[in-house]
């Protein structure tokens, strides 16, 4: 004798009446969640059979048909597969295809589980195939109630999101929804009330809310639980044991997990759903033997099919494994990525003010504000220890410096370059790293220590792993200014021998040129600096921090690149030895005459360069009148003849694109597509440029965006993903991809 013939009592032709009053007694002291658990553990094979049946085929189907669909525009992020890219061409049908697929199998599984528990309840099993049967031919009005409950959650949740949208306290929509939701949910009664009574999809509607009248917190809570919160915490906790699994079976594991989980869902919510509009309906009438009679008259008949817990536990495996295999041999060449986002587990404190809620703290910060923001990342660079550090600024915070434990920088800390700003009105944009692994970075200080006067001078600091100290004062003072620092822009780069090149642009005060120097240094202290002033660029306007770029060619000397943010004109001051002696400007962009006021400061602008072993520039800018991204590949040192590639057609970005050169002399190139709502990156070599998506971009286009080569010359990008309050800042690490051996 089965356990469930023991709760109901033996069942005999002779005496049905006290079989069905000994099923009711039963129901009516039970409690309907627990129960539920029970009944989903022993049944859970014999209940999946409709699922397995009928969604898990349609899932490999779509499955395997979204693949010539989505061609190149994935990437595999810490083992999973993301859609890079926004959807347009065949991927909308398919998606569409994809969920009135899942709605039509849904309208199915559900009732002929809901069958088969109530048959299994009432002592009547009944076959998957035959319950099958009974749901499709039920599928009509299955799917008309759906349409009308569709409807009434669809309201509930649209004034949940109005009332949001119109308040600052998030609890207040959120209890209005929970009530709303609440009163709602015996609605839901209606799919049992349709497949066990036979009623039509309007009447069934009603049914469920009359039975649920008299016991409507109990019934409401219940199923409040039963079908919504115990799934969604499942779901919940199962995201978290997945980050534990190793990447290399993280695929697979988890196309197993969320198979098994969205199959438990589906036979758990309808175990609940069958028991709790059983027992509404044994306490809805004094005589409620007569319902119970009727549904089991209703219950179609058939011989009852054992249960194949094999044949149960293959299909449970088969897609995940067939997604895990995907995954693993890639075959559309999918880039393959880490990605952390490294603010994600700091927390923030919600009594401050709204600018400082812009910023957060790690726990172990002591309460001390981290110097981040949305705004404020300035450089990424390789480090010394196993991961790469940040370096970021911005004009509310203290220029400091973020280190990371690892490659994938899922364990940070953190330390200040300064301990004040010193009257400072712009932020630093430069920064580099020497031979050593030592960083400098160069910061504006008020002449002589003074806090009052208006003339300013530029200090180097060092920085190690643990500390930041400053630099060998140089004598004369290094980069000396009259007036705030505000409309001079400072670039930095190491030299081969050691050494440093400093680049400033300096805007008159008339606004109608701009004066380019170089400072340069033989020592990382910079003791005995080298003045020079290269060209004055008649009509050019560099305010900002983005729009000048210094590096240094194999003997040393000096090459900037300015960026006019006004008429996006672009400029190259090149030098023939490594004091500059004999230097030469070309324009390889022309710029187009502008009416701007001289104080606009665009963000569309930005540059980045680099030079080739052979001393040819390489630069990528972005276009300061359409936002298109550019690459000039310089064909002479000084960049009278360029090769030009255009990677993106017209965008509103805010990040400039990020350049550095592999070790084999390629030049990649980071950047956010505002089109596709993506960070790509391009691997070029000449004008052959191949492009892969390595980031979806979530919230909006942040401000920061840089790149350099890992230890393992993987291309490593830092960037803010970032929109009004929600933000985040994100480290990305290519494993993986086609591009990195040639486009």
């Amino acid at each position: 004798m089965t356990a469930e013939n023991e709760i109901i009592g033996e069942r005999t032709k002779e005496d049905g009446g006290t079989e069905i009053s000994g099923t009711v007694r039963h129901i009516r002291r039970t409690n309907v969640l627990m129960e539920s658990c029970g009944w989903t553990t022993r049944q859970f094979v014999r209940l999946a059979t409709p699922a397995l049946i009928v969604s898990l085929p349609l899932a490999m189907v779509l499955l395997l048909a979204a693949l010539p669909l989505v061609g190149g525009a994935g990437v595999l992020v810490d083992g999973e597969f993301v859609l890079a890219t926004s959807f347009s061409g065949p991927l909308p049908v398919w998606v569409a295809v994809m969920l009135v697929g899942s709605a039509l199998s849904q309208a199915v599984v559900l009732p002929a589980t809901v069958i088969m528990a109530a048959g299994a309840m009432l002592g009547r099993p009944v076959s998957p195939s035959t319950a099958l049967r009974a749901a499709l031919r039920r599928a009509p009005a299955t799917l008309v109630a759906g349409a009308i409950l569709l409807l009434e959650w669809a309201a509930i949740t649209a004034i949940g999101v109005w009332m949001a949208s119109g308040t600052q306290a998030l609890w207040w929509p959120i209890l209005v929804m929970v009530v709303l939701a609440w009163a709602a949910i015996p609605g839901l009664l209606a799919v049992p009330a349709l497949i066990l009574e036979g009623r039509t999809a309007w009447r069934a509607i009603g049914r469920g809310y009359r039975l649920a009248t008299d016991r409507r917190i109990r019934a409401g809570l219940s199923l409040l639980i039963g079908l919504l919160a115990v799934p969604a915490l499942a779901q919940q906790g199962l995201v978290r044991l997945l980050t534990l699994v190793p990447e290399a079976a993280v695929a697979a594991v988890t196309g197993v997990a969320l198979t098994t989980l969205g199959v438990l869902t589906t036979v758990f919510q309808a175990v609940v759903l069958a028991r709790m509009f059983l027992f509404l309906l044994a306490h809805h009438d004094k005589e409620p033997a007569p319902a119970f009679e009727g549904i089991v008259r209703l219950l179609p008949d058939g011989p009852p099919a054992p249960a194949r817990p094999v044949r149960a536990l293959a299909a449970l495996l088969l897609p995940g494994l067939l997604y895990g295999g995907i995954v693993l041999v890639n075959p559309l060449g999918w880039a393959r990525v880490t990605e952390t986002n490294v603010i994600e587990d700091w927390v923030l404190d919600g009594t401050q003010s709204a600018r400082q809620q812009e910023m957060v703290r790690p726990p172990e910060s002591g309460g001390a504000w981290l110097p981040l923001s949305h705004s404020s990342l300035v450089s990424l660079h390789p480090g010394t220890g196993r991961g790469p550090v940040m370096v970021t600024d911005d004009r509310t915070t203290h220029p400091a410096l973020i280190r990371c434990a690892d490659a994938a920088c899922r364990d940070t800390s953190y330390w200040w370059a300064e301990q004040e700003r010193n009257g400072a009105t712009d932020p630093i944009e430069a920064g580099t790293q020497l031979s050593d692994g030592r960083l400098i970075l160069p910061l504006w200080q008020r002449a002589g220590g003074r806090t009052l006067d208006d003339d300013f001078e530029l200090t180097l600091v060092s920085c190690d792993q643990d500390d930041c100290e400053p630099a060998t004062e140089a004598r004369p003072p290094l980069a000396p200014i009259t007036g705030s620092p505000s409309r001079t822009t400072t670039a930095l780069a190491a030299r081969p021998d050691g050494g440093l090149n400093l680049a400033q642009a300096r805007e008159e005060s008339s606004g109608k040129a701009t004066m380019v120097s170089f400072t340069l240094c033989d020592n990382p202290a910079c003791s005995r600096p080298v003045r020079t002033t290269p060209a004055t660029l008649d009509g050019f306007g560099a305010r900002s921090n983005r729009s000048l770029a210094v590096a240094a060619g194999p003997d040393g000397r000096p090459v900037a690149a300015l960026l006019d943010d006004r008429s996006g004109a672009l400029s190259l001051i090149s030098c023939t030895d490594s004091v500059c002696s004999s230097p030469r400007v070309t324009t390889p962009v022309r710029g187009r005459p502008s009416d701007r006021h001289p104080y606009y400061a665009p963000e569309l602008s930005g540059l980045s360069m680099a030079v080739r072993a052979d001393g040819r520039p390489v630069i990528a800018y972005r276009d300061e009148w359409d936002g298109s991204i550019g690459l000039l590949d310089c064909r002479t040192t000084d960049c009278a003849k360029v090769d030009e590639v255009t990677l993106t057609g017209p965008g509103l970005g805010r990040a400039r694109p990020a350049l550095v050169l592999d070790k084999a002399g390629r030049a990649l190139v980071a950047y956010q597509d505002p089109g596709e709502r993506r960070i790509v990156l391009a691997s070029c070599t000449g004008t052959r440029c191949a492009t892969t998506g390595v980031g979806r971009i979530r919230y909006g286009l942040g401000a920061g965006l840089s790149m350099t080569l890992g230890r393992q010359g993987r291309p490593m990008i830092a960037w803010a993903d970032h929109r009004d309050s929600r933000w985040a800042f994100n480290v990305t690490t290519v494993l993986d991809t086609g591009l990195l051996t040639g486009p």
